[in-house]
């Protein structure tokens, strides 16, 4: 390994110590990988961080082919907004293991309709704070109804529900935390009502995941904080 490397190797880990230790046993960290080059995954995964997200099908498709030989344990999620004519692509990638973007009851009609080799976990992504530029669930019966499609279907099954905070918003932190709670009360109504058990939320990127994390999250979605910001 080269000077270079090593040298990355001690900013990754110095940045994945920090995120971590910030987070309860409960909490799954996956680190988003876009527009990130495979060397730094590489790295990340020798550091023993074995969950990545990506927001690209053709992105995601190239680096898990990349990293198939070297990476035989990871993990990847999707969690950008999917095309249907992505679809295809995106669940022939080996290690494909959870989507967390399923916006609509047409995305999801035609997820289930394909046929796969492997189970998939799929998490139901609600607009929590009704902004037009934001896709996702806003009614809750809609939300009935796509969690019992997925639990007809055997390839497919419910992993739970995903949210993002306030874009425009002149107070950050409170509208972050009002979006999250927003979301765990959805989930209790849902549980309370027996439509499904052991919802699991995936809420909270590099700038509010604290947040998040205090709210209750299983799932946070981190990579500036970890990989640098975007040249």
């Amino acid at each position: 390994m080269g000077e270079d490397f090593k040298v990355r190797k001690s900013e990754l880990k110095f940045n994945l110590e920090e995120v971590k230790d910030k987070l309860p046993k409960r909490t799954h960290l996956v680190a988003v990988s876009k527009f990130k080059p495979v060397s730094d995954i590489a790295l990340m995964y020798e550091l023993s961080q074995l969950d990545f997200g990506e927001n690209k099908v053709q992105e995601l498709k190239e680096k898990s082919e990349a990293l198939s030989g070297s990476c035989p344990d990871i993990k990847w999620h999707f969690i950008g907004n999917l095309q249907t004519n992505k679809i295809n692509t995106l669940l022939k990638i080996n290690q494909l293991t959870s989507i967390h973007s399923i916006d609509s009851i047409k995305l999801l009609n035609k997820l289930l309709s394909k046929n796969l080799d492997k189970k998939i976990g799929l998490f139901l992504q609600v607009n929590t704070s009704d902004e037009d530029e934001k896709s996702g669930f806003k009614d809750y019966q809609e939300l009935v109804e796509a969690i019992k499609l997925i639990q007809e279907h055997d390839q497919f099954f419910f992993q739970g529900l995903m949210t993002m905070g306030k874009i425009r918003t002149d107070n950050f932190t409170e509208d972050a935390k009002a979006c999250f709670l927003k979301l765990t009360n959805i989930k209790d109504k849902l549980e309370n009502e027996k439509h499904v058990k052991d919802i699991k939320l995936s809420m909270g990127m590099s700038q509010d995941f604290e947040i998040a994390v205090k709210v209750g999250t299983d799932y946070i979605r981190v990579g500036s904080k970890l990989f640098g910001e975007r040249v």
